[in-house]
């Protein structure tokens, strides 16, 4: 395999330098990774909105895809409006997270907490970052990648996908393999436990090492993955989400479990990379996270989405600086000259139906709606 990502989602820029992480010293190059304006200056982003612009370089104004809850964006004449109070400083971060998380999909996309037709791959028009590659991709957990539809390699939808169990349409390309991926362990990203977030009373120990297992099995499994279709296939990219971050900061302000939770991502990283052996590997987060207001009424968020401390690192040199650079520097690195972003024939994509109640009722389990 040529490049391999790893997303770590929510790894958090203050917090690297606090815990001994030996795989994340290793990288040669590191950097701040931001999103595009205004949600770089407004603080807060979903991570529908910035692995979308992530993994396929078009920017928020062309995908359409502001958070996993609304519909897809369509636009409003006070858009500009909103976007300008979203990015004034002297606004307290949770108003400005409000205005452009709720208050631009609300006009923009639907209302919030209807169990209608939520966004997944269906919506997103543009391609992927490994289907600009002649060779194969194995990517693991990158969000919106449901329903699957046939391209180029192995992939295993990340949320908010169903539960495999639960599921009316495949969640993994070729369809063969869910058996392999789902055989009864722990892969996938929902946990049983209900989650603090939804629950304050809920203990946040057990909850968050329900996560940390998860992301262990995740990493375990794409191995697995790697070694079962290799010898057929001609892996050009990569891509692994290990998402436990992202869910245990949310539910935790204990530095023992998030520091818990940072140890392990860096030792199943390096235990991925040398079992892959890239020639390059990055690893890069969304966002950040910070404490949450005491004043969110709606969830008991620990600590929530913060647009100013996204990180990459890597063995080589990217030069990131917004999501908008990695697909196409990832490109570049594979030696591939091509217009980014670049629209999917309309066949390449499947159309189904939804479960859209089942969908919803996972994003709650997440927080998310």
């Amino acid at each position: 395999m040529e490049t391999l990502v790893i997303g770590w989602d929510a790894a958090t820029s203050r917090h690297l330098s606090q815990f001994d992480l030996p795989f994340w010293e290793s990288l040669s190059e590191k950097g701040k990774l931001l999103p595009e304006y205004p949600f770089d200056k407004a603080g807060y982003i979903s991570s529908a909105n910035a692995w979308t612009t992530i993994s396929t370089g078009a920017p928020f104004s062309e995908h359409g895809m502001l958070g996993f809850v609304y519909g897809p964006y369509s636009g409003h004449q006070l858009a500009g409006s909103i976007q300008y109070l979203a990015t004034q400083t002297w606004l307290p971060p949770l108003i400005r997270r409000i205005l452009i998380g709720r208050v631009m999909g609300a006009l923009g996309a639907g209302t919030k907490g209807e169990k209608g037709d939520k966004v997944n791959s269906t919506n997103i028009s543009y391609k992927r970052f490994w289907e600009y590659t002649e060779g194969d991709g194995l990517i693991y957990g990158l969000p919106l990648t449901y329903p699957i539809w046939e391209t180029n390699g192995v992939v295993v939808s990340g949320i908010p996908a169903p539960k495999f169990e639960e599921a009316s349409n495949p969640v993994v390309y070729p369809e063969q393999l869910e058996e392999t991926v789902y055989d009864g362990g722990d892969a996938g990203y929902y946990v049983e436990k209900e989650s603090p977030v939804n629950d304050p009373s809920v203990s946040e120990r057990p909850y968050c090492d329900q996560h940390l297992q998860r992301m262990e099995a995740n990493a375990e499994k794409y191995v697995e993955l790697y070694e079962k279709t290799s010898p057929e296939r001609e892996f050009e990219v990569g891509f692994l989400m290990l998402r436990g971050l992202d869910d245990i900061m949310h539910a935790t302000e204990d530095t023992s479990i998030i520091r818990d939770a940072y140890e392990l991502i860096d030792r199943v990283t390096r235990e991925v990379v040398d079992a892959v052996d890239p020639e390059t590997t990055l690893v890069l987060s969304d966002h950040g996270m910070r404490p949450a207001s005491d004043y969110r009424p709606d969830k008991q968020m620990r600590m929530d989405h913060d647009t100013t401390q996204g990180v990459w690192g890597a063995t080589d040199s990217f030069e990131l600086e917004r999501h908008t650079d990695v697909t196409p520097a990832i490109l570049d690195r594979l030696q591939i000259d091509c217009e980014v972003p670049k629209k999917r024939d309309s066949t390449d994509t499947v159309t189904s139906a939804l479960e859209n109640e089942v969908i919803h009722e996972r994003l709650e389990d997440l927080g998310y709606a």
